[in-house]
């Protein structure tokens, strides 16, 4: 996928998720679902593990001031709310 996808995507979300977001969650985005799961706290080797958990070859990108991970050829978006870019 391409960046301007992402942001396409990730525009079009329902603002319930947008409004969600928050840097005590990782949010796994499919074109037809989202979820979500506990990072609290959580320092970036932990990001880095479940990036690799979903994602071969990650590219970065940014939402919201949040950072985000996707590959050009996956459908899921990570939204990475508590990672430091």
């Amino acid at each position: 996928m391409t960046k301007e996808k992402i942001q396409k995507r990730l525009l079009n979300l329902p603002k319930e998720i947008t409004t969600a977001i928050s840097s005590d969650f990782v949010f796994l985005v499919w074109p037809d679902k989202v979820q979500h799961f506990p990072a609290r706290n959580w320092a970036t080797p932990q990001f880095q593990k479940t990036i690799s958990e979903y994602l071969t070859t990650p590219l970065y990108t940014t939402f919201n001031g949040y950072l985000v991970a996707y590959e050009e050829n996956n459908e899921l978006i990570l939204i990475l709310p508590g990672m430091k870019q």
